[in-house]
C-alpha cells in the first residue's frame, strides 16, 4: 500500500459510516435533554432480529421501511444494500419525515430502554446531528445488551475515532476481532487507528486482510 493511500485511509474508512448515516443528515433537530438510555431504570432487553426487520419492511416502500431495512442491514454488515436503502434520507423532501421518524424512535426509546432497535435509530442519529458523546453512549448501551454484535462494536469505534478517543476504538475493534477473525472491515477500521497510533506496520498488516472490503468500497465510489 502506498504511502498516500496509507495516510488517507482512516477519513475514507469514515465516509462508510457518514455515507450509513444519511438517512438523519438533511434533518435539523435539537435533542431531547437526558433521552439516553442510560438515565433510565434498567429494564429487560428487546431482543431484535435484523433479518425479520428487513424481511417484515420488504413489501413496503414508506420512507420509515426503507429506513428500517437501511439500519438492519447495516448490523448485518450489507453496506452497499444499506446504503442503497438509505439514499431517500439524502433528498431534501423528505428531511422533516427523517426528522420525525429520528425524534419518535427517541421518544418511544424512553418507553422502551432496552430496545435494540430503538438504541440503534438514536446512535446513527445522534452521531449525524453532531453529538459524538451521546451517540456513544447509545452505542454503549447496545454493547452492554449485545456484546457479541460485531458491528455494534466497529460503530461505535468509529465515533470514537472521530473524536479522538483511540484507545477506546481500539478496545471495541479488538473485541470485534476476537468475535470475527475473518470480517474484513474490522482489519481495515484497525489499520485506520493504528495509523493516527503511528504504529504503521500494525496499519499496513490490517490493510492487507482487508482486499475484498476495499474492493467494495471502490466499487461503491467511497475508495
Amino acid at each position: 500500500m502506498g504511502g498516500l493511500g496509507q495516510i488517507v485511509v482512516w477519513e475514507k474508512v469514515t465516509l462508510v459510516f457518514l455515507m450509513l448515516t444519511l438517512l438523519f443528515g438533511s434533518a435539523s433537530v435539537v435533542w431531547p435533554n437526558n433521552s439516553y438510555a442510560q438515565d433510565q431504570p434498567p429494564s429487560r432487553m428487546v431482543n431484535i432480529n435484523w433479518r425479520k426487520v428487513i424481511e417484515e419492511n420488504t413489501r413496503l416502500d414508506t420512507l420509515e421501511s426503507r429506513l428500517l431495512r437501511g439500519i438492519a442491514s447495516a448490523n448485518l454488515g450489507q453496506l452497499p444494500i444499506a446504503l442503497k436503502e438509505l439514499e431517500i434520507a439524502g433528498e431534501a423532501t423528505y428531511s422533516d419525515q427523517v426528522a420525525e421518524f429520528v425524534l419518535d424512535k427517541l421518544r418511544r426509546l424512553r418507553r422502551s430502554p432496552n430496545d435494540l432497535l430503538l438504541l440503534n435509530c438514536a446512535a446513527f442519529g445522534s452521531y449525524a446531528f453532531g453529538d459524538l458523546e451521546q451517540s456513544t453512549m447509545y452505542f454503549e448501551d447496545i454493547i452492554r445488551l449485545d456484546p457479541n454484535s460485531v458491528w455494534a462494536r466497529n460503530f461505535c469505534a468509529i465515533v470514537y475515532g472521530q473524536t479522538g478517543e483511540l484507545d477506546r476504538a481500539l478496545y471495541h475493534l479488538e473485541h470485534s476481532l476476537k468475535l470475527d477473525t475473518e470480517n474484513q472491515y474490522t482489519h481495515l477500521l484497525l489499520s485506520a487507528v493504528y495509523k493516527e497510533k503511528q504504529k504503521f506496520l500494525l496499519a499496513i498488516y490490517h490493510y492487507m486482510q482487508a482486499p475484498q472490503a476495499v474492493s467494495e468500497l471502490k466499487r461503491y465510489g467511497i475508495f
